[in-house]
């Protein structure tokens, strides 16, 4: 894995979306104090709030230039992050007044927590986000009218002479929408008492209006998938459409540790949110995407161009036939391997009418499910205690499972019957199938290979294990 790589799976971890947000809690608890203790006899205080601010203000620069570094679209960097830039300018310490620009990291905060801790339940996106959104608005609002104020009137007007004062006058001013026992003596003092009314009047008075659906409704769009994180993603998932059966396909990717760091975008005409609070999915790795996942715009926003496995799904959320589900499954896979020739793309198709589209685009898997679920039925009531070993075999979480693996070069050469008992000694593992694409005529499933089959440059066996082996 080149550096680059590394850095990239790192910036994005969520370990470090969390650290971020601490950093910037920490940071904004040292602009208060060091606010209040500026101009009081607390100069050791002081100086140690300055330090440790511009130590972290340090790590904020070095973590903004690692996401420049790594970012697909470097013109679109500035436009996604210029908040954050503004706040780490080395002027915000030259300009005392500009340092309250170091507060809109708030928003940043938000989306960070918002997404790594509030994705594990629908209800909470439901119900509370919307809560979450407003309450950090008015913290935002607070602190920068008591800060502004504070910082411009404290000197001269007794009424702000300490930080608790213009707290507590900020507050009251945003929650009465008129100036609370002291009107600013300055013109931009009184232009904070404005800001801070006209936040009042939106926030509270007018929040069941139009202006606070719209304000609330725009961040939560933000918060629940940014474009500005999907640009970020590659090596990653994407599954278009949705049925039952797409919350077990993640589980099972998340359940593999060869995936589950692997970042899934899901893709549907979501109405509400799907159901996907399950304990072992791990919602912080899941971008909801709602959308037309036929549309190019759509699939280049989900970062098809970058992603490594497309898994396109009868999409059930709207009514639609069987042809129609069908019809969009092969449209959505000929785009995908349109946009992307290196993915590995899985299609679940109702009638098998529809494979001969999928093979001459070259999608690698194609899977009929009503036929195999009719075939799992006949194998299960011919051969009773089937299902037990099927259930083993088709799940990452426990027991045997199957593994594609590619034959070294050292075993060109040797034979089936040499691999499966070096298999069978050394990981306790067992040869099932071999891959030859070469052949003539082609075959490129051979299950049961023969005992004198001899193996060559560019095969592929498919074994059952424990675990993930090396033929080296």
């Amino acid at each position: 894995m080149s550096i680059k790589s590394r850095l990239e799976r790192f910036i994005n971890h969520k370990y470090t979306d969390i650290s971020v947000a601490a950093l910037i809690l920490v940071s904004i608890l040292l602009l208060i104090l060091e606010t209040i203790w500026e101009k009081t006899q607390f100069k050791l205080e002081y100086k140690f709030c300055v330090y440790a601010n511009d130590i972290i203000i340090l790590i904020f620069i070095i973590e903004l230039l690692i996401r420049f570094y790594t970012y697909p679209r470097k013109s679109r960097f500035f436009k996604s992050y210029w908040l954050d830039i503004l706040a780490v300018l080395p002027a915000m310490r030259a300009f005392r007044i500009l340092r309250v620009l170091r507060l809109l990291r708030i928003f940043r905060m938000g989306i960070l927590l918002s997404r790594r801790f509030f994705s594990v339940s629908a209800l909470f996106r439901e119900g509370v986000k919307e809560y979450l959104i407003v309450f950090f608005i008015i913290i935002m609002v607070v602190l920068t009218g008591a800060m502004t104020i504070y910082i411009l009137e404290g000197a001269e007007n007794p009424s702000f002479g300490s930080f608790h004062e213009a707290i507590w006058w900020s507050t009251l001013s945003l929650i009465s929408a008129e100036p609370i026992n002291a009107i600013p003596n300055t013109f931009w003092g009184k232009v904070i008492i404005l800001v801070l009314m006209l936040g009042g009047l939106t926030v509270f008075a007018v929040f069941t209006g139009v202006v606070s659906a719209v304000m609330v409704q725009k961040l939560k769009g933000g918060m629940d998938v940014k474009e500005i994180e999907l640009e970020q993603l590659k090596d990653h998932i994407i599954i278009c459409g949705w049925h039952r059966a797409a919350a077990l396909i993640i589980e099972e990717f998340q359940a593999d540790k060869d995936f589950r760091r692997s970042p899934i975008v899901l893709i549907a005409e979501f109405s509400t949110e799907p159901p996907l609070d399950y304990p072992v999915i791990d919602n912080s790795m899941i971008y909801i995407l709602r959308g037309d996942y036929t549309r190019i715009d759509v699939l280049k926003q989900a970062g098809v161009e970058s992603a490594k496995i497309a898994v396109i799904l009868p999409d059930k959320t709207i009514q639609r036939s069987d042809q129609d589900r069908d019809a969009r499954s092969v449209l959505a896979a000929l785009i995908i391997e349109k946009l992307n020739k290196k993915i590995f793309t899985c299609v679940e198709l109702l009638n098998r009418d529809n494979e001969s589209h999928l093979q001459m685009a070259g999608v690698e898997e194609v899977i009929i499910s009503d036929e195999y679920s009719g075939n799992i039925m006949a194998a299960a009531a011919k051969n009773y205690g089937i299902i037990s070993v099927l259930n083993e075999l088709f799940t990452s979480k426990y027991g045997n499972q199957f593994y594609k693996l590619e034959v070294a070069s050292s075993w060109v050469g040797k034979t089936a019957m040499e691999l499966y008992v070096w298999l069978k000694d050394s990981y306790n593992a067992i040869l099932l199938s071999v891959e030859n694409h070469g052949s003539d005529p082609p075959n490129p499933s051979l299950v049961n290979p023969d005992k004198d089959y001899v193996f060559k440059k560019g095969d592929h066996i498919i074994v059952i294990s424990h675990e993930k082996i090396s033929l080296n």
